[in-house]
């Protein structure tokens, strides 16, 4: 935070209190993010590359907007309603938030239909 800042100032769809904001308390421009998320991976990258010279384990590039998909997976992963997915990301459509951003994973699959063979084993 900015000098004498302590939180915030930022209200954004009745949400405030944002983590990510420039020094004057306001959110902080997706491009500038972009920018320092670029810088930190190529700095822990230059870094894991100058200690082990057979490094294969390197940050892949990535956005604020990768981000924004890996959160709403993990929403999706621990159950979060679909509707209120759907609010969080300010999506007018459901099936944007059900089609585009929701990338189910193979292990959440697999729980899924393990519940279900559950379910049926049950049922007989």
């Amino acid at each position: 935070m900015g000098k004498g800042e302590d939180k915030c100032s930022a209200v954004i769809d009745g949400y405030s209190d944002f983590i990510l904001v420039n020094r004057n308390g306001k959110t902080q421009h997706q491009g500038t993010l972009n920018k320092a998320i670029r810088r930190i991976i190529r700095d822990c990258n230059d870094e894991v590359l100058l200690k082990y010279e057979n490094a294969t384990v390197l940050l892949p590039n990535f956005t604020c907007h990768s981000l924004r998909h890996t959160f709403t997976t993990r929403m999706c992963e621990a159950g979060i309603n679909v509707k209120v997915m759907q609010d969080t990301l300010g999506h007018q459509d459901i099936s944007t938030t059900m089609n585009i951003y929701t990338h189910a994973t193979e292990e959440l699959k697999e729980q899924e239909f393990q519940s279900l063979e559950t379910y049926l084993k049950k049922a007989v």
